[in-house]
């Protein structure tokens, strides 16, 4: 379960971020983890990174969903 402490976290911002940062940090953050995950080979990094990106797209939902974004 996310939550408000744990969404900033993730993202490595603070709670006074505005929308337009929260939505530029998650894409940044998603294209890095996109490429780190097509550029490698390994199994277990590969998958490490994949949940990255779902743990991304749960903060996503949750900002939406308190429409902070």
């Amino acid at each position: 379960m996310i939550t408000e402490d744990k969404a900033y976290d993730i993202l490595a911002l603070d709670q006074s971020a505005t929308p337009e940062e929260i939505v530029r940090r998650y894409q940044t953050l998603k294209d890095q983890y996109k490429k780190i995950k097509e550029e490698t080979d390994d199994l277990k990094t590969r998958l490490a990174y994949q949940l990255k990106q779902i743990e991304l797209d749960d903060v996503f939902i949750y900002f939406r969903k308190c429409q902070k974004i």
